[in-house]
């Protein structure tokens, strides 16, 4: 009985790592065409996608599945790459905010060191 508990441990552990491993590299696999969002909006590959017209893109897109109705694969798949372009945007906001708030924390405490 014991030996069981120890595998049961070992290969629960063994899972654990795998889909640790398997997380980190979910970014590299969501992006399979690289500008393809830039090529459906408009938008040139040199500049940013504003916020606004993915907020309206997905709008429309929720508008027209409503109801009974279903979005076609194309609109579907044009739903998804949206809603990424979304979530990595938050993703720089974020990381900006955490480099900036360090560094105020620093000034402040050699301020009050001086002092």
């Amino acid at each position: 009985m014991k030996r069981l508990q120890l595998f049961e441990r070992f290969t629960y552990n063994l899972v654990l790592e795998g889909k640790k491993k398997k997380d980190k590299k979910w970014l590299k696999k969501a992006i399979k065409n690289p500008g393809s969002l830039h090529k459906t909006l408009g938008v040139p590959l040199d500049e940013k996608i504003p916020m606004d017209k993915i907020n309206s893109k997905v709008e429309e897109l929720k508008k027209a599945s409503e109801g009974d109705k279903k979005l076609d694969k194309k609109e579907s798949k044009l739903l998804r790459r949206l809603t990424l372009a979304k979530t990595m945007k938050k993703f720089k906001k974020d990381k900006k905010e955490e480099t900036k708030e360090p560094k105020e924390d620093k000034k402040e405490e050699k301020e009050e060191k001086k002092d």
